[in-house]
């Protein structure tokens, strides 16, 4: 694949991070002479361009794959009042504008992506919530291991270029909360083993924090290293090898310290290790918990699918007879159980079950769900659609499969009620939604 440089216009936001782009002056787009924001083409050749912003004028280095054309700014030729100083995160894509305009350019990709799925939306959409930091929010990452030789420090940590393999080595992390920001110095000063390529760090709100070696050699190999960390003040080191399939697929062993530590999420306490899936910034999350709990009309049965720890089962407790919690990490259903129980919640039942493989009971009249960024499976929806269900709260990281999902429903019977974006990753094009359907 060739690269070319082009002078392009930029047009709308689209769902992934970049925005539609067209050339300036190509012989099948209006010709510009003056590069202003007001002469954007809308024909021609449409290129896909991260690092832009709508009405700006660019120049940037464009590749053609499989018949659609990237595209990667490399000068700013006209910018928007928006564009701000970026990040050295790679993981950023926003991290070029301001914070206001980030969130009215998600709430366009959200209206955009639903219009194009065909759902119905339940009149004008809230603007999207802020998270209350916009940055040192994240309670978890998983940052990698750069190349060492050379390194100012004992252990580069930084993140890969989207797309790419090359790991960008970074100081601190600015998105990281203080505990995680702790164990990344920690880590920086200890020296790993060349058999760990990453590490994932859980830090929680009172300062104690976790930490995972992803690691492709033996346990004893990185036992110096644990001990290390834990006398710099991590809580507790595991080791989880590492899998080119996927993240923790072989599970994680103890090496030194704590296993787990406690994190609050709006109304509910859970214990978290430092591989468990929780949501990452847990300020924004308890907001839409507690929300969630305000939209819930009162169970007889409810019933909470993809559910974790059940985070979302514990704020539906309190207007439910009884809730039914899914889930089918081994490890986070033994959590929740545990969460549940010092939490006095007898009415929560935890059942380690696939998602797919449940059919509805005819008493179940809510249903929650909070599926992986692919959405609900196929059966599932299908479960959902069939059941005598009359709620469903849907919980989505994904604007994508959320509209596809809700449209599928929606033909099903459902109608969608409330609907609420909010912004758990800020300077990243990630969008969590919190919504209501009903029959």
């Amino acid at each position: 694949m060739s690269t070319e440089a082009l002078e392009l216009t930029v047009d709308r936001p689209v769902h992934g991070g970049r925005c539609v782009a067209y050339p300036i002056g190509a012989d099948d787009a209006p010709a510009v002479d003056m590069p202003t924001a007001d002469a954007r083409p809308r024909r021609g050749r449409v290129v896909l361009l991260a690092g832009g912003i709508p009405g700006e004028v660019v120049r940037a280095a464009v590749v053609t794959h499989i018949g659609v054309t990237f595209g990667d700014v490399s000068d700013v030729l006209l910018p928007s009042p928006d564009r701000v100083a970026a990040p050295t995160h790679p993981g950023l894509d926003l991290g070029h504008v301001a914070l206001g305009r980030q969130l009215t350019l998600k709430h366009e990709v959200l209206l955009d992506v639903a219009r194009r799925a065909g759902v119905v939306l339940p009149g004008e959409v809230p603007a999207v919530l802020p998270s209350p930091a916009a940055w040192g929010y994240r309670s978890g990452i998983q940052p990698a291991i750069g190349p060492r030789e050379g390194a100012a420090v004992a252990t580069p940590l930084g993140y890969r270029r989207p797309g790419g393999h090359d790991v960008v080595v970074i100081d601190a992390d600015p998105t990281a909360n203080a505990a995680c920001a702790a164990a990344w110095s920690a880590l920086q000063a200890t020296p790993l083993p060349r058999g760990v390529v990453e590490v994932a760090i859980r830090g929680n709100d009172d300062g104690a924090s976790l930490v995972a070696l992803i690691s492709k050699g033996e346990a004893r190999d990185t036992l110096d290293a644990a001990h290390a960390l834990v006398a710099a003040g991590v809580a507790g080191v595991a080791l989880a090898p590492y899998d080119p399939r996927g993240r923790f697929r072989g599970g994680a062993q103890r090496l030194a310290g704590a296993r787990s530590i406690t994190q609050r999420y709006g109304d509910a306490e859970i214990t978290l290790s430092a591989t468990a899936f929780a949501q990452p910034n847990p300020a924004a999350a308890g907001a839409l918990f507690r929300l969630l709990a305000q939209w819930a009309p009162p169970a007889l049965h409810a019933l909470d699918l993809y559910a974790g720890n059940g985070v979302i089962a514990m704020h539906l407790a309190p207007g439910s007879q009884r809730v039914t919690v899914v889930e089918i990490d081994r490890g986070a259903v033994e959590r929740g159980r545990a969460d549940a129980a010092r939490a006095g919640l007898s009415h929560l039942m935890f059942l380690r079950l696939d998602a797919r493989d449940v059919r509805l009971p005819d008493d179940v009249d809510l249903v929650a769900v909070d599926p992986p960024r692919a959405g609900l499976a196929n059966a599932t929806r299908q479960s959902i659609a069939e059941s005598k269900a009359r709620t469903l709260i849907y919980v989505s990281c994904d604007v994508a499969t959320w509209a596809r999902d809700v449209a599928d429903l929606q033909r099903a019977g459902f109608r969608l009620e409330r609907l609420q974006p909010f912004d758990f990753q800020p300077h990243t094009h990630h969008l969590e939604l919190l919504s209501l359907l009903s029959r």
